[in-house]
């Protein structure tokens, strides 16, 4: 009987309904041109087809070196532009407090502890203080990051703004707030330690309807350079969306765009999807522990697209332990309650404990 209590008692973090929605929720970004000497103009980063012939390269091809014509979408900076802004807006929500749907009372109330307990000691300022470096960095610029020789990105928020030198930052290790203030503007009055403790509550406070901020990257970059927004996926069957790009009745490259009506006419306008702006906004894992990869965006198990892999698995491609997924960590939820208790403030909180968190504040499906 005794061991039967003792097993009741035992926390659970497992059932087969669970999600959490996502708290970082950013829109999707918008290309624009703009001119240095008129702070007011703004035109729309136009994505346009164009006819190529390039040559047969890939694997296995049947014409190899041979002419391969294609059309292609592309975005280029406006003529009359010497620059272009990405801008979105992101709403900060508290939606890691709490499962969005859970089928379990009792699971959902130790989530709820769990978090709380993490909020109290300080855990999301730590968090915040991360998505700030992703945001103050231009990671979410992505490819255009590179092709810029002059940067900027403003955030406002709160009826306040800030303006950081992304060249100031590193993309590879997480700043820290002394390195966040020199990437701040000297002229700008508001401490980048408000703007933390903005997000912090916004992440944290689950009375409140959220935080919401605007961001803005500008570039110089001159008129005719290519701009780089988000790819599609097309869906269908492959084989034959092969054949109509072959025949050139499709493009072989589609571009995200959104429908947008500039001097009487319609344009379609470049655009950075929004998922992946989280996704970068998400790059603060750093506890993976592989020597190989600086910081990746937090996901259950680890995985970067880019490189085929996922850091998190049950192992490497060494056949050596990787670090724990999600699930590795909701399987001892104990070991996760404690370490958060013996914490005394962020500092303090063990690496397992943040990425757990940071998982529920991406948001997904993870019921059995």
């Amino acid at each position: 009987m005794a061991k039967a209590a003792q097993a009741a008692e035992k926390s659970r973090l497992e059932t087969g309904m669970l999600s959490f929605a996502r708290s970082l929720q950013p829109s999707e970004g918008l290309f624009v041109g703009t001119r240095s000497k008129d702070d007011l103009w703004r035109e729309p980063v136009e994505v346009r087809e164009k006819g190529v012939r390039g040559q047969s390269s890939e694997f296995k091809t049947n014409n190899p070196g041979k002419s391969n014509p294609q059309v292609v979408e592309t975005a280029t900076v406006p003529p009359g532009c010497d620059g272009v802004r990405l801008e979105f807006t992101m709403w900060v929500l508290p939606h890691a407090r709490k499962p969005w749907a859970c089928d379990d009372p009792a699971v959902r109330a130790e989530y709820e502890g769990l978090v709380s307990k993490y909020a109290e000691k300080g855990g999301f300022n730590f968090l915040a203080r991360r998505y700030l470096w992703n945001i103050a960095n231009a990671r979410f610029a992505w490819r255009n990051r590179f092709q810029a020789d002059h940067m900027r990105v403003k955030v406002k928020f709160d009826g306040r703004e800030i303006v950081f030198d992304p060249s100031r930052l590193s993309l590879e290790q997480p700043a820290s707030l002394d390195q966040l203030r020199s990437a701040a503007l000297s002229n700008e009055p508001t401490p980048v330690e408000d703007l933390i403790a903005w997000m912090a509550r916004g992440l944290k406070e689950k009375d409140e309807k959220g935080k919401f901020m605007s961001v803005d990257w500008q570039a110089r970059m001159a008129e005719g350079q290519e701009v780089f927004p988000s790819q599609e996926y097309l869906r269908g069957d492959q084989d034959e969306l092969k054949r109509q790009r072959q025949a050139g009745r499709i493009a072989s490259r589609v571009l995200a765009k959104i429908p947008n009506f500039e001097r009487g006419r319609e344009v379609n306008q470049a655009s950075m999807h929004s998922q992946k702006i989280g996704a970068a906004l998400r790059h603060i894992d750093t506890w993976h522990g592989h020597p190989d990869y600086n910081a990746i965006a937090v996901n259950p198990y680890g995985g970067v697209q880019e490189a085929g892999v996922a850091l998190r698995a049950e192992k490497n491609r060494g056949g050596e332990e990787s670090a724990k997924s999600l699930y590795k960590l909701r399987d001892k939820p104990d070991d996760l309650f404690t370490t958060i208790a013996s914490a005394i403030s962020e500092d303090e909180i063990p690496d397992d404990v943040h990425f757990f968190v940071a998982n529920l504040v991406r948001g997904g499906v993870f019921g059995q």
